[in-house]
């Protein structure tokens, strides 16, 4: 763990520069987010290979899920990030007159962000920019699990940012916990939802405003209408991308009895399909389980499951010397197992199936709000009544996992799986605050009616609020 007074440094440096972050211009930030894009491109290859080392990410999957959202996300500051800044003006009522206002958005501070080892290249690097784009300055500690990436984060960071605008720190999670004791103004946490209890058990030491992106278990529900291998061939890449290893990707499958068998079949068929070889322990567009720890729990719940009466229709084993979970499929699935009371995290998809749609929205409405939903049918009334009897972070019809990717969308929690909503303007607005700003010209209005208070003064307010019960 690097020396905890360097941190405590950096903080004190970045406290200093903070209001003057607050008031770069647009240009300086849009040069600095288009030279990490372009540096970012040109060390393509390099983040590919340290996603590799980390845990065997395939390198289109890196592209893809790691490298271009960020790109997106650049695209959409180029065009967008000048008008976000202008202050908004606002209307001046009648008490007013005499003044005009408007509301200014200025960056929050001083930024914590603590990132995760999943996406470990995009969910530290995106919310450095945005915060960078909002004017802030950032201490960023990412995952202790992938030592690799990190280096080449940081390396890119370092390139573009000064020290002041944005620090790297490396450490075990006890730094994490370090951190968390300096007064930061704002919190950016991606992780577990128990780590996420720790920092607001933080926050509430040193108050701050605070985003959380954590997880649950989200749900994937293929109702009538709807074309079976399609969706469940989509369903497939959602669950397996990553191994699994994604906070959106779908948790659990709800589907009709009489369509079981067959979304059985299909999903296998798909999942031997992407992966042909079948020898997931050296297929290299399969991804390794992180940790060897995590590789045992998740072996782990599917031997619960197994004990308690699930039936397992493909995979099922894990391989240790490769640390590799083969994609498995279980049904005869219930709540008492373990896979059914936490969030699986791995490619694992355990299959449920009831004989009414109302059945599936009891069950989904059984458990805490998740991040995402995925609903699969061409029947517009099905898919509104999930959407409007359920609560999630996000939602994508007839596909996994698209709205997370779309940089115009908002994405967070709702309840237990989150607070706060990033991406595009939306995290332009996470990390910035509002600042109300009210400006008198002319001496009319409110001034009126300052002490003492005659009898023409009490007629006129009477009058006022005559008037204004009119608008009612």
């Amino acid at each position: 763990m690097e020396n905890f007074e360097a941190c405590e440094h950096v903080f004190e440096l970045q406290k200093k520069y903070k209001n003057k972050a607050k008031v770069t211009d647009v240009h300086y930030r849009l040069k600095k987010l288009k030279a990490f894009r372009d540096l970012m491109i040109k060390n393509k290859a390099e983040i590919a290979s340290s996603l590799a080392q980390d845990f065997r990410k395939p390198g289109l999957e890196s592209d893809l899920t790691e490298v271009l959202p960020i790109i997106s996300m650049i695209n959409l500051l180029e065009k967008r990030l000048g008008k976000w800044m202008k202050d908004k003006k606002v209307k001046t009522p009648l008490l007013f007159k005499g003044t005009k206002s408007w509301v200014r958005r200025e960056g929050k501070g001083n930024c914590l962000i603590i990132s995760p080892w999943n996406y470990p290249f995009q969910l530290t690097v995106y919310p450095i920019l945005t915060a960078f784009a909002a004017g802030n300055t950032c201490i960023v500690k990412p995952s202790e699990f992938t030592p690799s990436t990190n280096k080449i984060v940081r390396k890119l960071i370092e390139q573009i940012f000064t020290k002041e605008e944005v620090s790297i720190f490396e450490g075990e999670a006890s730094l994490s916990t370090e951190l968390l004791k300096l007064p930061f103004d704002h919190i950016f946490f991606t992780g577990s939802t128990n780590v996420g209890k720790v920092v607001m058990e933080a926050v509430s030491k040193n108050p701050s405003s605070v985003s959380l992106e954590l997880g649950g278990k989200s749900p994937c529900v293929i109702g009538p209408n709807v074309d079976i291998y399609k969706a469940c061939k989509r369903i497939a890449w959602g669950k397996m991308v990553n191994s699994g290893q994604t906070c959106v990707a779908p948790d659990y499958l709800l589907t009709l009895d009489e369509n079981r068998d067959q979304v059985i079949e299909s999903l296998s068929k798909s999942i031997n399909k992407f992966y042909s070889q079948k020898k997931y322990a050296t297929n290299e567009d399969y991804s390794q389980i992180i940790t060897e720890r995590h590789g045992l729990r998740l072996e782990g719940l599917v031997k619960d499951a197994v004990n308690k009466g699930a039936k397992v229709h493909l995979g099922g084993s894990y391989h240790p010397a490769s640390r590799v979970m083969e994609p498995t499929i279980l049904s005869n699935v219930t709540s008492d197992m373990k896979l059914m009371q936490e969030e699986i995290f791995g490619p694992i998809l355990p299959i449920l199936s009831f004989e009414t749609t109302d059945q599936m929205i009891e069950e989904i409405n059984s458990r805490d709000n998740a991040l995402g939903i995925y609903v699969f049918s061409d029947d517009k009334k099905f898919v509104d009544e999930v959407l409007n009897n359920t609560a999630t972070g996000g939602a994508t019809i007839n596909d996994t996992l698209l709205n997370v990717g779309h940089p115009s969308l908002p994405f967070g929690g709702s309840g237990k799986s989150g607070i706060g909503m990033y991406h595009g303007k939306h995290g332009f607005d996470e990390f910035s605050n509002l600042k109300a700003v009210l400006s008198r010209h002319s001496d009319y209005g409110a001034g009126y009616f300052y002490p003492p208070y005659d009898e023409k003064k009490k007629s006129s307010m009477d009058s006022l609020i005559k008037k204004f019960s009119r608008f009612f």
